[in-house]
């Protein structure tokens, strides 16, 4: 049998074309190798054709990865435009929902005051503790982390803004490399962005294989590792979830500190307080809802962690309420008595 990188030149030609049509295929495989092949139309990935040659079968889409990018929306897209604002896409909401939602905040004239009072009315205690519940906790990437996670729950809400921020970096980062130790065969000493990326990326190719089992070729393979990761957002709705976690991390959380304006959401900025993010109490929605995004990517492999959103039940609701009433007399007095104590810290 023939190794498909024989016919690699070909098909990165033929991936190329504006709209592919059937000839094109017979010509280009007739031309540069003197082969005639088996044509099937599909509908994978908006309309494309599988071609069957010396017991290979190939995938080419009918337009280019680069047009399907332009024309057709993503999440990945959305995630690239909430970028800016520092805002992982809330996975517990629809996906039109936000997209209107960051266009508008965008065209506003303070686009980042209005992205913090946006991620607290759509965040609340009951929303932190269905995840507390129904995720984090059984999540083995998570599960080391739980009193914390808590813990870092019930500070928000009693008013200590910046422990609560602060204390899950870490947890972030250490559910991040547990999730690629555990699942990918991830170095546990590893606290490298870089790595960190190509371990995301791993996860979405991993997972996309899944929808090109029996060909032995498909857009970007052997020779574009981003055109591949994009054909599969297309074709798989949890990649292109996986791929806004992946441009979230990379862009936003591990972006270089060279540059970075006060205001901007940075792992490295925040943990060694070289500007004052952590002032920013919006900051701690963000940083739980990256955590969000650790336990999807989770989901995907383990079966405890469910895959979709399942909404606030009772119990979640009985569990907010016990931190609600403690905040709502804590937070009452707290704040009024350190005042006339003279510490003037908020």
């Amino acid at each position: 049998m023939s190794d498909y990188l024989e016919y690699l030149p070909t098909l990165k030609r033929l991936s190329k074309l504006d709209k592919l049509t059937e000839h094109d295929i017979s010509q280009q495989f007739k031309k540069h190798h003197n082969k005639d092949v088996a044509i099937f139309k599909t509908e994978l990935c908006y309309g494309s054709f599988k071609v069957a040659v010396d017991g290979l079968n190939f995938l080419l889409t009918e337009r280019p990865i680069s047009y399907l990018n332009k024309r057709w929306g993503r999440c990945t897209v959305i995630q690239e435009h909430a970028n800016p604002l520092g805002i992982a896409l809330p996975l517990y909401i629809g996906e039109g929902t936000i997209s209107k939602a960051i266009h508008e905040i965008k065209k506003s004239e303070s686009p980042l005051d209005n992205a913090n009072k946006w991620l607290f009315e759509n965040f609340s205690l009951e929303v932190a503790i269905a995840y507390f519940n129904k995720y984090f906790s059984k999540s083995e990437s998570l599960k080391n982390y739980k009193t914390i996670i808590f813990e870092a729950i019930e500070a928000f809400y009693l008013g200590y803004d910046h422990i609560s921020i602060m204390s899950l970096f870490p947890v972030f980062e250490g559910g991040l490399r547990s999730l690629f130790v555990i699942y990918a065969d991830g170095d546990n000493t590893n606290t490298s962005a870089d790595r960190f990326e190509k371990e995301i990326r791993k996860l979405i190719i991993n997972w996309g294989l899944r929808e090109v089992d029996g060909f032995d070729w498909h857009p970007g393979k052997g020779y574009d590792i981003e055109s591949e990761i994009d054909f599969f957002t297309h074709i798989n709705p949890q990649c292109d979830v996986l791929n806004s976690t992946r441009t979230f991390f990379k862009n936003v959380i591990y972006k270089p500190t060279g540059g970075i304006n006060e205001g901007s959401f940075n792992r490295h900025l925040t943990l060694h307080l070289l500007n004052n993010d952590f002032n920013e109490p919006s900051n701690f929605v963000r940083i739980f809802l990256a955590l969000t995004h650790i336990s999807f990517a989770e989901s995907l492999m383990n079966n405890n962690v469910p895959f979709s959103w399942e909404g606030i039940d009772d119990n979640d609701r009985y569990i907010a309420s016990f931190i609600s009433k403690n905040s709502d007399i804590f937070f009452r007095y707290r704040r009024g008595e350190i005042r006339k104590l003279g510490l003037n810290l908020y």
